[in-house]
């Protein structure tokens, strides 16, 4: 992942994807296991998108609820933002 895409997903405090980030020790780590996820589901048939397609897709990520927004690229899922929803009180 791009530093720009790493600043734009992890960076955003709105993202709340902190637990994430400190339980992979930080947000290269984070990124790396989000985007190994996202790649095996696609592989392996479980992404919701084809060619050329966008697509949002929920992947539990080390027991974290984390909402993906991506598109393939040349057979390649991309990871274009991620957060996990603000749980309202």
């Amino acid at each position: 992942m791009d530093a720009n895409r790493l600043h734009h997903i992890f960076g955003d405090p709105r993202h709340n994807l902190g637990a994430l980030e400190r339980q992979y020790g930080g947000a290269e780590a984070a990124a790396e296991a989000l985007e190994a996820m996202v790649k095996a589901a696609y592989e392996n048939g479980v992404l919701s998108a084809h060619e050329g397609e966008r697509y949002r897709q929920v992947f539990d990520v080390a027991g974290h609820s984390v909402t993906v927004d991506g598109r393939i690229v040349n057979g390649v899922a991309r990871v274009s933002t991620a957060w996990v929803p603000a749980k309202w009180s």
